[in-house]
């Protein structure tokens, strides 16, 4: 709720930032890779965050997310130059949310079996909520007490989240605490000749470039096009967007224990890309709630069906490798994705070729698993 939710309302201070650094003649491009690197070293950096997770065990991984993450947010606080918000908000929340996504996301599919793709909805729709909540408190306390101490408040209540779950979550005995064995290979790179696996991987990787672009760029669409209050209503559609994510997240998570978790993420893939044409052509707030509640609903099926669709394709005794190198995959997307579409909407003057940008990323996606799909219905029994 705490750590991924930041990333659906991240819009509401790369808005706030759009004033403060825009002032001094920074473009919206720049202050977009703020998010940027959140979101890259978030998944970025998993490549360190698997052998830790090997090494030292899930408490010491989460212990370290969340001691890091929260102190990235709070000292972006006192930050007065962008590039210290670069280090602080991105970089060191990036690193701090990788260690608590990798563990989060490898621990629930050791439980479960035949319900996996439900667990992984109710865990991951936490995401949702957080967004949901703090599309109405962030705006209201960035009005009240100034961003600077909205950080502050954030990082202490997100240091109280992440703390609690590092306490209460655990894995099963036999894998609670670091590997028994000595000698372990820290990633299995063999997966990557498998060529359904290529095929998921490199759907993951067009998803990196996808998701966050709405989430960064609706509440200044909704000030720019629609002439809404980027801070208020433009942080009550991410909050919309948000609580369609979490509902969205389990319904998706029991179809894709029925369906299959391929073609159900295939469909959800090209769903939210057709969602990007209803924002495309939003001239109204009730258009933009609309898109709001459509994609936050289908754009969330990558974090719920990740571990289901890995642990499809390698096994679990490779569901570590696996996760590692999808989320890795991602980091460049997430990492370029914000300046991208920050550049073309530069370029073209209006958001309707940065979202078409966005758009061909889910379709091309989507694609991708389709193919996925069909490769394994011919080539396993």
């Amino acid at each position: 709720m705490a750590a991924i939710g930041y990333v659906s309302i991240y819009g509401i201070f790369q808005s706030k930032y759009n004033e403060i650094y825009g002032a001094k003649g920074k473009s919206p491009s720049d202050i977009s890779f703020i998010g940027s690197l959140a979101s890259g070293f978030q998944f970025g950096f998993t490549i360190f965050t698997g052998p830790i997770m090997n090494k030292f065990g899930y408490k010491v991984t989460l212990w370290g997310g969340a001691i890091i993450s929260s102190l990235g947010l709070l000292l972006a606080s006192w930050c007065t130059e962008l590039w210290q918000v670069y280090l602080t908000q991105g970089v060191m929340f990036g690193i701090g949310a990788s260690l608590l996504n990798l563990a989060c996301t490898a621990i629930p599919p050791l439980w479960y079996n035949k319900n996996r793709g439900l667990a992984m909805g109710i865990c991951f729709c936490g995401a949702g909520i957080g967004g949901l909540a703090f599309g109405f408190i962030i705006p209201a306390l960035i009005n009240a007490v100034d961003i600077y101490w909205t950080l502050r408040i954030f990082a202490i209540f997100h240091f109280v989240c992440t703390g609690f779950a590092a306490i209460i979550m655990r894995a099963p005995r036999q894998l609670a605490g670091p590997p028994i064995a000595k000698e372990k290979d820290i990633m299995n790179l063999s997966i990557l000749k498998d060529p359904g696996f290529m095929l998921w991987f490199l759907a993951a990787a067009l998803f990196g470039f996808a998701y966050v672009i709405p989430f960064a760029y609706v509440p200044s669409y909704a000030k720019d096009v629609i002439g809404l209050d980027a801070n208020v209503q433009g942080g009550q559609l991410l909050a919309i967007m948000s609580g369609a994510n979490a509902v969205g997240r389990i319904i998706i998570g029991i179809a894709g224990d029925r369906l299959g978790p391929i073609p159900v993420a295939g469909f959800c893939f090209l769903a939210a890309g057709a969602s990007c044409f209803v924002w495309m052509f939003a001239m109204t707030h009730g258009a933009l709630i609309g898109f709001s509640v459509m994609y936050g609903f289908f754009s969330g099926a990558f974090f719920t069906m990740i571990a289901s669709i890995t642990a499809n394709i390698v096994g679990l005794a490779n569901l570590g490798s696996g996760l590692t190198l999808v989320y890795i995959i991602n980091t460049p997307g997430n990492l370029f994705t914000l300046p991208i579409a920050g550049k073309i909407y530069e370029n073209a003057g209006n958001y309707k070729s940065m979202i078409g940008y966005n758009a061909a990323m889910y379709f091309t996606g989507g694609l991708l698993l389709f193919c996925l799909m069909f490769f394994n219905k011919y080539t396993k029994k």
